[in-house]
C-alpha cells in the first residue's frame, strides 16, 4: 500500500468544536462532505469515531473525530487502536480457511470430529455451518447470562458452556441465527490443529504478511497497547467508561484491535489476494445456502457468507460486517466492483457506525448507486410532525405483542398523553397519525387491523418485524405465587429460584437477583430481554419453563421444588 502524507494538525486540548484533527490524504470536496457526516463527534468533549475511506488498495482519506480518551484529552486519529468486535470474525474465517487449504480440515467436517465432547447433534454441525451463522449453536454469552455468575473469561469455562449445550436452537442448516459459539470453537480448533493460539497463528500468517503492525488479538487485558482508545457508554447527559468485562483470552468471535489505517491493508487483501489466494477469498465472499437451497439471509438484501455479509446496497455489490464490544462500535462496507471501501470504528456505544458508513459511501459512490430509499424513508420519518391523538385511541393500542418465531414480546401502555413501550428502558412512541408512531433509533411503529386481530409492525432501516396481539394477563399476588419455586437447568448448571417479594415474582440465581418476571400473557413473562414461557404437566401443574432470549431458543428449566 502506498504511503500517504499525514497532516499532523494537533487538536487544541480544550477547543470545542474541533478545528482540525490528524488526517491522512487530501481534504478535497468529498472529504469535507465526509467530515460533515461526523459533525456531532467533531468536538473535544465527546468520544467519537475514526473514518477510513479506501480506493484501489490505498487509504484515500482517513480522519478521527472526537476523543480517544476524555480523561487524558487524547484525540482520535487514523492511528488510534480500537476494538472492532465481531468484525474480527473474518480474520478467524481466514485462519480456518488457510487450514482447509493445507488439508488440515474440511468445511464439511462435523465439528464433533475435533470436539468429541460435544453432544451427538454436533455431528450435524459442519464447520461451514459454524462459520456462516447457520449452525443452530446456542450463543455462549446468552447462555452465560442465564447463570447469574461472573464469567472469568477463561477458555476452559467458555468451552464447558458450549460443549454442555444440550440441543441446538434449530436443525443445523435450516435457518440463519447469529451466534458467537461457533467462532469460539474455531479459535480452539486452530489451537488443536496447530498448537498455536489464534492470535499467534494470525500474527504469523495474516498480520505480518500484510504489514498490519498495529493489529492484534487482545489476549491480556493488562497488556499495554500503544494508542488504545477508551470506550464509553452514555448515561443521561454524561459519558461513562464501559470496559470489556471479560478476559481477552476468549477470541474467535471478537478480540481484534486495529486502526482504520491498518484495516485498509486487510481490505486490500480482498483484491490483492496476498494471504489465502483467490480461491479462499471467493469462498469467504460467497453467500451460504441453507439446506433448502435458499441463501442464509441476514438482513434485507444481504446474506451471510463465511465471516462477512454479502449482497447489495442501493444496487451496488457490497461486502460488510459490524461489531460491538464494551462501548466500541464498528462497521465496514467494501464495494468490490468499484475497488472502494469505508470503515467507521467508534468508541461510544450510541455511535451508529453502520449508518455513518452508509452516508460516507454515498458521498463517494452516490452517483453510481440507485435511489436511497432507506435514507429517504428515514429522513421522512424523522421529519414527520407529531400529531395529537385522543387518549381513548391510544388505549386501544395498549397491550401485549408477541412474535413467536423470534421469541420476542413487547408491551405497550398509556402514560399521560403518550403511548409507551415497556422494557428495561421504556420508550415513548411519538404519534404521527393513522396509528403510526416514531420510536427511538429511527424506528417506525404501525398498528394494523383491529381488536384481537390487531398487529404491531416495527420497521427499522434494516428490518421489519410483525407482532401479533396476545391476550394480556394480570395475575394477582395469589396467582403469581403458583409459579414460585426452584427450577433447574443442567445445560447451564444453574438453578433459578422464583420467589414472591412485595407482590412481584422475582428470579434469583443463587444470591444474585436476576430481575422481576413481568406478566405478559397466560403463563408468559418477560425478564429483561428474555421471554419465559411456563410449562404445565398433564394435570395442569407448573412443571418448568422455557427461556427464549434472542440467540438462545427453548432453554429448558425443570421444576425441582
Amino acid at each position: 500500500m502506498r504511503r500517504l502524507v499525514i497532516a499532523a494538525l494537533l487538536l487544541p486540548a480544550l477547543a470545542t468544536p474541533a478545528a482540525a484533527q490528524y488526517a491522512i490524504g487530501p481534504r478535497d470536496a468529498q472529504a469535507r462532505r465526509a467530515d460533515s457526516v461526523f459533525r456531532a463527534f467533531d468536538r473535544t468533549d465527546v468520544p467519537g469515531c475514526a473514518l477510513g475511506v479506501y480506493q484501489d488498495g490505498a487509504v484515500r482519506y482517513a480522519r478521527g473525530y472526537g476523543m480517544a480518551s476524555l480523561e487524558h484529552g487524547i484525540p482520535l486519529t487514523p492511528r488510534t487502536v480500537l476494538d472492532v468486535g465481531s468484525i474480527s470474525k473474518q480474520f478467524t474465517a481466514m485462519a480456518m480457511l488457510l487450514l482447509v487449504q493445507e488439508g488440515k480440515l474440511s468445511l464439511d467436517d462435523p465439528i464433533r470430529k475435533l470436539f468429541p465432547e460435544m453432544p451427538p447433534y454436533a455431528d450435524r454441525v459442519t464447520w461451514r455451518r459454524a462459520l456462516s451463522q447457520t449452525s443452530g449453536l446456542r450463543d455462549l454469552w446468552t447462555l452465560w447470562a442465564q447463570t447469574g455468575r461472573t464469567f472469568a473469561g477463561d477458555t476452559v469455562d467458555a468451552l464447558h458452556i458450549i460443549t454442555r449445550s444440550a440441543e441446538p436452537n434449530y436443525e443445523p442448516g435450516a435457518r440463519y441465527l447469529y451466534t458467537n459459539s461457533g467462532w469460539i470453537l474455531a479459535a480452539q480448533a486452530v489451537y488443536r490443529l496447530t498448537g498455536q493460539s489464534l492470535g499467534q497463528f494470525a500474527q504469523a500468517r495474516i498480520f505480518a504478511p500484510l504489514g498490519m503492525r498495529d493489529t492484534r488479538y487482545l489476549v491480556d487485558r493488562a497488556a499495554v497497547i500503544p494508542h488504545l482508545a477508551e470506550s464509553y457508554s452514555v448515561r443521561g447527559d454524561a459519558f461513562r467508561v464501559q470496559r470489556n468485562p471479560y478476559d481477552g483470552a476468549i477470541t474467535g468471535a471478537g478480540g481484534i484491535h486495529t486502526t482504520v489505517e491498518d484495516f485498509g491493508r486487510w481490505l486490500n487483501n480482498y483484491d490483492a489476494a496476498i494471504v489465502g489466494g483467490r480461491a479462499v477469498l471467493d469462498t469467504m465472499t460467497t453467500a451460504t445456502r441453507l439446506t433448502d437451497g435458499t441463501p442464509a439471509v441476514s438482513s434485507p438484501g444481504m446474506a451471510y457468507a463465511i465471516g462477512v455479509n454479502v449482497g447489495t446496497m442501493r444496487g451496488v455489490r457490497v461486502v460488510s460486517h459490524g461489531g460491538s464490544w464494551g462501548g466500541f462500535r464498528g462497521h465496514f462496507l467494501r464495494f468490490p466492483d468499484q475497488r472502494m471501501a469505508v470503515a467507521t470504528f467508534c468508541n461510544v456505544a450510541n455511535a451508529g457506525p453502520d449508518s455513518l458508513a452508509r452516508k460516507v459511501a454515498a458521498v463517494y459512490l452516490g452517483d453510481r448507486m440507485g435511489p436511497d430509499t432507506v435514507g429517504t424513508w428515514s429522513d421522512a420519518l424523522a421529519a414527520a410532525p407529531r400529531v395529537t391523538v385522543p387518549a381513548a385511541e391510544l388505549r386501544a393500542l395498549a397491550g401485549v405483542w408477541r412474535n413467536v418465531a423470534r421469541g420476542e414480546v413487547r408491551r405497550t401502555r398509556v402514560a399521560g398523553d403518550s403511548l409507551v413501550s415497556d422494557g428495561e428502558a421504556p420508550v415513548t412512541y411519538v404519534p404521527l397519525g393513522g396509528n403510526r408512531f416514531r420510536s427511538a433509533g429511527s424506528a417506525e411503529v404501525r398498528f394494523t387491523g383491529s381488536g384481537a386481530g390487531m398487529r404491531m409492525v416495527v420497521r427499522t432501516p434494516g428490518d421489519t418485524v410483525t407482532f401479533e396481539r396476545a391476550e394480556a394477563a394480570t395475575p394477582d399476588a395469589a396467582a403469581l405465587a403458583e409459579y414460585a419455586g426452584d427450577y433447574r437447568s443442567d445445560e447451564v448448571e444453574t438453578t433459578h429460584t422464583l420467589r414472591m417479594e412485595k407482590g412481584e415474582l422475582v428470579a434469583y440465581a443463587g444470591y444474585r437477583r436476576l430481575g422481576v418476571l413481568e406478566p405478559s400473557y397466560r403463563d408468559g413473562f418477560t425478564r429483561g430481554g428474555s421471554v419465559i414461557d411456563m410449562v404445565r404437566d398433564a394435570k395442569g401443574r407448573i412443571s418448568g419453563f422455557r427461556v427464549e432470549s434472542g440467540r438462545v431458543r427453548g432453554l429448558r428449566f425443570t421444576r425441582v421444588r
